[in-house]
Protein backbone atom coordinates (compact mmCIF):
# COMPACT_ATOMS: atom_id res chain seq x y z
CA UNK A 1 0.00 0.00 0.00
CA UNK A 2 1.23 3.31 -0.97
CA UNK A 3 0.24 6.09 1.12
CA UNK A 4 0.73 10.24 -0.27
CA UNK A 5 -0.46 12.99 1.45
CA UNK A 6 -0.35 16.57 -0.46
CA UNK A 7 -0.55 19.28 1.84
CA UNK A 8 -2.14 23.32 0.85
CA UNK A 9 -0.57 26.16 1.89
CA UNK A 10 0.90 26.75 5.25
CA UNK A 11 1.60 30.08 5.59
CA UNK A 12 3.47 30.40 8.87
CA UNK A 13 0.49 27.98 10.97
CA UNK A 14 2.96 25.86 13.23
CA UNK A 15 -0.15 25.71 15.42
CA UNK A 16 -2.00 24.24 12.66
CA UNK A 17 0.76 22.09 10.33
CA UNK A 18 2.14 20.18 13.98
CA UNK A 19 -1.35 18.73 14.55
CA UNK A 20 -2.55 18.02 10.94
CA UNK A 21 0.74 16.06 10.92
CA UNK A 22 -0.18 13.82 14.08
CA UNK A 23 -3.34 13.44 12.77
CA UNK A 24 -2.17 11.94 9.63
CA UNK A 25 0.70 9.70 11.49
CA UNK A 26 -2.31 8.16 13.40
CA UNK A 27 -4.45 7.54 10.30
CA UNK A 28 -1.03 5.86 8.66
CA UNK A 29 -0.35 4.14 11.64
CA UNK A 30 3.14 2.26 10.90
CA UNK A 31 2.98 2.26 7.46
CA UNK A 32 5.40 4.05 5.10
CA UNK A 33 4.07 7.25 3.67
CA UNK A 34 5.33 10.10 1.44
CA UNK A 35 4.46 13.96 1.42
CA UNK A 36 3.55 16.18 -1.29
CA UNK A 37 4.02 20.43 0.09
CA UNK A 38 1.76 21.94 -1.88
CA UNK A 39 3.97 25.26 -0.98
CA UNK A 40 3.79 28.61 0.67
CA UNK A 41 5.06 27.60 3.88
CA UNK A 42 5.74 30.93 4.62
CA UNK A 43 5.05 34.16 4.86
CA UNK A 44 1.57 36.12 6.26
CA UNK A 45 1.34 33.63 9.68
CA UNK A 46 3.61 34.12 12.23
CA UNK A 47 5.95 31.38 12.61
CA UNK A 48 7.43 30.70 8.82
CA UNK A 49 10.66 29.40 10.53
CA UNK A 50 9.23 27.36 12.83
CA UNK A 51 7.01 25.80 9.62
CA UNK A 52 10.20 25.68 7.53
CA UNK A 53 11.83 23.83 10.22
CA UNK A 54 8.67 20.77 10.31
CA UNK A 55 8.67 20.27 6.59
CA UNK A 56 12.45 20.07 6.41
CA UNK A 57 12.09 17.35 9.43
CA UNK A 58 9.42 15.66 8.04
CA UNK A 59 10.65 15.44 4.33
CA UNK A 60 13.78 13.68 5.77
CA UNK A 61 11.67 11.60 7.94
CA UNK A 62 9.76 10.17 5.20
CA UNK A 63 11.90 9.26 1.72
CA UNK A 64 10.23 10.12 -1.45
CA UNK A 65 8.89 13.31 0.23
CA UNK A 66 8.85 16.75 -1.96
CA UNK A 67 8.48 20.43 -1.55
CA UNK A 68 6.53 21.88 -4.35
CA UNK A 69 7.89 25.40 -4.66
CA UNK A 70 4.92 28.35 -4.00
CA UNK A 71 5.11 31.69 -5.49
CA UNK A 72 5.65 32.93 -1.44
CA UNK A 73 8.67 30.32 -1.06
CA UNK A 74 9.86 31.52 -4.37
CA UNK A 75 10.09 35.08 -3.39
CA UNK A 76 11.50 34.07 -0.16
CA UNK A 77 14.20 32.06 -1.50
CA UNK A 78 15.06 35.07 -4.18
CA UNK A 79 15.00 38.08 -1.54
CA UNK A 80 17.69 36.06 0.64
CA UNK A 81 19.84 35.61 -1.93
CA UNK A 82 19.77 38.99 -2.62
CA UNK A 83 18.25 38.08 -6.82
CA UNK A 84 15.11 40.94 -6.04
CA UNK A 85 15.10 44.52 -7.70
CA UNK A 86 14.73 46.68 -4.47
CA UNK A 87 11.20 47.43 -5.14
CA UNK A 88 10.72 43.39 -5.34
CA UNK A 89 12.08 42.82 -2.32
CA UNK A 90 9.97 45.49 -0.32
CA UNK A 91 7.03 44.44 -2.25
CA UNK A 92 7.58 40.82 -0.83
CA UNK A 93 8.11 42.50 2.81
CA UNK A 94 5.09 45.10 3.16
CA UNK A 95 2.55 43.11 0.73
CA UNK A 96 3.47 39.14 0.61
CA UNK A 97 3.62 39.24 4.58
CA UNK A 98 7.39 39.04 4.07
CA UNK A 99 8.19 40.68 7.26
CA UNK A 100 5.95 38.17 9.29
CA UNK A 101 8.57 35.72 8.32
CA UNK A 102 12.04 37.99 8.69
CA UNK A 103 10.37 38.23 12.41
CA UNK A 104 9.65 34.74 12.69
CA UNK A 105 13.81 33.97 11.77
CA UNK A 106 15.01 37.04 14.30
CA UNK A 107 13.16 36.61 17.90
CA UNK A 108 9.83 38.67 16.43
CA UNK A 109 12.47 41.65 15.69
CA UNK A 110 12.81 43.69 12.48
CA UNK A 111 15.90 43.98 12.05
CA UNK A 112 17.60 45.58 8.61
CA UNK A 113 17.49 43.24 5.95
CA UNK A 114 21.23 42.81 5.06
CA UNK A 115 21.03 41.65 9.03
CA UNK A 116 18.13 39.46 8.43
CA UNK A 117 20.15 37.76 5.74
CA UNK A 118 23.41 37.24 7.35
CA UNK A 119 21.71 35.56 9.96
CA UNK A 120 19.60 33.12 8.21
CA UNK A 121 23.03 32.38 6.12
CA UNK A 122 24.75 31.80 8.72
CA UNK A 123 22.36 29.57 11.04
CA UNK A 124 19.59 28.37 8.44
CA UNK A 125 21.24 26.86 5.45
CA UNK A 126 19.26 24.06 5.34
CA UNK A 127 16.24 25.95 4.90
CA UNK A 128 17.94 27.50 1.74
CA UNK A 129 19.16 23.86 0.33
CA UNK A 130 15.34 23.06 0.65
CA UNK A 131 14.12 25.89 -1.81
CA UNK A 132 16.53 25.45 -3.63
CA UNK A 133 15.81 21.78 -4.14
CA UNK A 134 11.87 22.28 -4.38
CA UNK A 135 10.36 20.72 -7.40
CA UNK A 136 7.84 22.92 -9.86
CA UNK A 137 5.56 19.95 -9.79
CA UNK A 138 5.12 16.04 -9.45
CA UNK A 139 3.39 13.92 -11.29
CA UNK A 140 2.36 10.05 -10.65
CA UNK A 141 0.43 8.08 -13.48
CA UNK A 142 -3.85 10.24 -11.87
CA UNK A 143 -2.53 13.35 -10.42
CA UNK A 144 -0.22 16.29 -11.14
CA UNK A 145 0.52 17.75 -7.67
CA UNK A 146 1.26 21.51 -8.13
CA UNK A 147 1.39 24.98 -6.57
CA UNK A 148 -0.87 26.76 -8.33
CA UNK A 149 -2.59 25.00 -11.29
CA UNK A 150 -1.60 24.77 -14.93
CA UNK A 151 -2.17 26.54 -18.50
CA UNK A 152 -4.79 24.64 -20.35
CA UNK A 153 -3.83 23.32 -23.43
CA UNK A 154 -0.36 23.11 -22.56
CA UNK A 155 1.36 19.75 -22.02
CA UNK A 156 1.98 18.91 -18.36
CA UNK A 157 5.80 18.59 -19.69
CA UNK A 158 6.22 22.22 -21.36
CA UNK A 159 4.29 24.09 -18.33
CA UNK A 160 5.93 27.28 -17.86
CA UNK A 161 7.42 27.00 -13.79
CA UNK A 162 5.78 30.43 -13.61
CA UNK A 163 2.21 29.52 -14.43
CA UNK A 164 2.67 26.35 -11.93
CA UNK A 165 3.70 28.85 -9.13
CA UNK A 166 1.03 31.56 -10.16
CA UNK A 167 -1.69 31.03 -12.19
CA UNK A 168 -5.15 31.59 -11.42
CA UNK A 169 -7.01 33.36 -14.29
CA UNK A 170 -7.23 30.83 -17.07
CA UNK A 171 -7.12 27.60 -14.78
CA UNK A 172 -9.32 27.96 -12.15
CA UNK A 173 -12.90 28.50 -14.10
CA UNK A 174 -11.64 26.06 -17.10
CA UNK A 175 -13.91 23.30 -17.08
CA UNK A 176 -12.33 21.21 -19.46
CA UNK A 177 -10.16 18.01 -18.73
CA UNK A 178 -6.28 18.24 -18.17
CA UNK A 179 -4.02 15.21 -19.29
CA UNK A 180 -4.10 14.24 -15.43
CA UNK A 181 -6.50 15.21 -12.19
CA UNK A 182 -4.58 18.31 -10.93
CA UNK A 183 -4.10 18.65 -7.08
CA UNK A 184 -3.37 22.52 -5.80
CA UNK A 185 -2.73 24.73 -3.53
CA UNK A 186 -2.21 28.97 -4.35
CA UNK A 187 -5.75 29.71 -4.13
CA UNK A 188 -8.49 29.71 -1.19
CA UNK A 189 -11.33 27.72 -2.08
CA UNK A 190 -14.82 29.50 -1.68
CA UNK A 191 -15.81 26.82 1.22
CA UNK A 192 -13.04 27.39 2.87
CA UNK A 193 -12.43 23.35 2.63
CA UNK A 194 -11.11 21.02 0.17
CA UNK A 195 -12.99 20.62 -2.71
CA UNK A 196 -12.77 18.13 -5.65
CA UNK A 197 -13.97 19.66 -8.89
CA UNK A 198 -14.15 17.30 -12.22
CA UNK A 199 -10.30 18.22 -13.03
CA UNK A 200 -8.62 19.76 -9.87
CA UNK A 201 -8.25 18.98 -6.17
CA UNK A 202 -8.18 21.73 -4.25
CA UNK A 203 -6.73 22.17 -0.82
CA UNK A 204 -5.76 26.02 -0.03
CA UNK A 205 -8.59 26.05 2.74
CA UNK A 206 -7.24 29.37 3.78
CA UNK A 207 -4.59 28.96 6.21
CA UNK A 208 -3.76 32.65 7.77
CA UNK A 209 -7.44 33.97 6.60
CA UNK A 210 -9.68 31.38 7.88
CA UNK A 211 -7.24 29.81 10.27
CA UNK A 212 -7.64 26.24 8.13
CA UNK A 213 -4.95 23.92 6.75
CA UNK A 214 -5.73 20.97 5.08
CA UNK A 215 -4.64 17.57 3.11
CA UNK A 216 -5.29 15.44 0.71
CA UNK A 217 -5.00 11.59 1.54
CA UNK A 218 -4.13 8.97 -1.43
CA UNK A 219 -4.06 5.55 -1.26
CA UNK A 220 -2.29 3.75 -4.72
CA UNK A 221 -2.63 6.76 -6.61
CA UNK A 222 -6.36 7.45 -5.77
CA UNK A 223 -7.89 9.71 -3.81
CA UNK A 224 -8.71 8.74 -0.01
CA UNK A 225 -9.88 11.84 1.36
CA UNK A 226 -9.16 15.21 3.29
CA UNK A 227 -8.02 16.57 6.65
CA UNK A 228 -8.86 19.69 7.34
CA UNK A 229 -7.58 21.92 10.72
CA UNK A 230 -8.20 24.31 12.51
CA UNK A 231 -8.85 25.97 16.07
CA UNK A 232 -11.20 25.66 18.71
CA UNK A 233 -10.93 27.71 22.07
CA UNK A 234 -6.97 27.51 21.18
CA UNK A 235 -7.65 23.73 20.99
CA UNK A 236 -6.98 21.84 17.23
CA UNK A 237 -10.22 20.61 15.50
CA UNK A 238 -9.60 17.61 13.37
CA UNK A 239 -12.04 17.43 10.84
CA UNK A 240 -11.47 14.13 8.08
CA UNK A 241 -13.58 13.27 4.79
CA UNK A 242 -14.01 10.81 2.92
CA UNK A 243 -13.05 11.37 -1.09
CA UNK A 244 -16.77 12.58 -1.67
CA UNK A 245 -15.97 15.56 1.13
CA UNK A 246 -18.72 13.47 3.39
CA UNK A 247 -17.33 13.99 6.99
CA UNK A 248 -16.64 10.87 8.76
CA UNK A 249 -15.79 13.09 12.15
CA UNK A 250 -14.60 15.25 14.17
CA UNK A 251 -11.48 15.05 16.57
CA UNK A 252 -10.31 17.76 19.22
Amino acid sequence: MNLTYAIGDIHGRDDLLRPLLAAISEDAANSARRFIFLGDIVDRGPDSKECMEIVNQTMLLHPGSKLVLGNHDERFWHAISGILRPDEQAAWLEDFGGWQTVESYCGGHRPSFSEFTAHFQEYYDHHLEMLQTAVDKVETTNFCFVHAGVRPGVKMADQDPHDLRWIRHGFIEFRGEFEKTVVHGHTITESGLPEIHRNRIAIDSGSYRTGRISAASFIDDELAGFFCVELWEGKPVIRRFDARMETLNVAL
